[in-house]
């Protein structure tokens, strides 16, 4: 856990504790009111700075510790107080538990940083199928994983008949359009609707997409089919 979400964590605590400490001047109904309210809070507060925790059971602590400090602080002030003030960190900590709880009772974790997916948007890898996070894991622009990016994993099956059939047959001459490669050094394929040719390693990285004219290899598979707003 970085600097910022220790600070953050901290202040949430601090923050929590004045309001537990002025809750209990108004007796001890109000002060268990207000230790109910400390575990809303201090999560409201960890969603709004983006703080990211390692385990989120460590969510229970800034509620529990500012129920307690905060009574305690009372109890300095006040020497004899009612026994029911210090059930206020007991059910600030119990509340926070039970929602932590709630929200990871969904027990998928990203294939690759391996967060917790509940309350997250994520997506399975057209190419892989593993279920990835979207915020670290998940490349908008190429439509895949980061781990598919990084050592180019193929979409689109590699034998030649297959490029045949949906594509066309090779290019003789010409280059890439994208990459500039010739005939010689890979295997080009002409777009049906332009006539540009595009090597099949740049064609499968498009996503079957003809980067002058934008007509899609037609034979996609269907998840990746739903990622797509065109299907020329």
């Amino acid at each position: 856990m970085n600097a910022r979400n220790i600070a953050v964590l901290a202040a949430a605590a601090f923050l929590l504790t004045l309001v537990q400490f002025f809750a209990a001047m108004g007796g001890p109904g109000i002060a268990l009111a207000a230790s109910l309210s400390l575990a809303f809070l201090s999560l409201l507060l960890m969603k709004m700075f983006e703080v990211e925790l390692p385990n989120p059971w460590l969510a229970v602590a800034p509620p529990l510790a500012a129920g307690l400090l905060g009574v305690l602080l009372w109890s300095l002030a006040q020497p004899q107080i009612d026994r029911l003030y210090w059930m206020a960190p007991a059910l600030a900590g119990a509340l926070a538990a039970a929602i932590v709880w709630w929200q990871n009772r969904d027990a998928r974790r990203c294939a690759l940083c391996n967060c917790r997916l509940s309350g997250k948007i994520s997506f399975i890898c057209p190419r892989c199928n593993l279920e990835v996070c979207e915020t670290k894991c998940w490349d908008f622009e190429k439509i895949r994983c980061r781990l598919c990016v990084q050592n180019s994993v193929p979409l689109f099956p590699p034998s030649r008949q297959w490029w045949d059939r949906h594509v066309g047959p090779p290019a003789l001459q010409g280059r890439c359009q994208v990459c500039q490669v010739g005939p010689d050094e890979a295997d080009l394929r002409t777009c049906p609707k332009c006539g540009r040719p595009q090597c099949v390693e740049c064609w499968d990285d498009s996503n079957g997409l003809c980067a002058r004219c934008g007509w899609r290899v037609q034979a996609l598979p269907e998840s990746l089919k739903m990622f797509l707003t065109d299907q020329s």
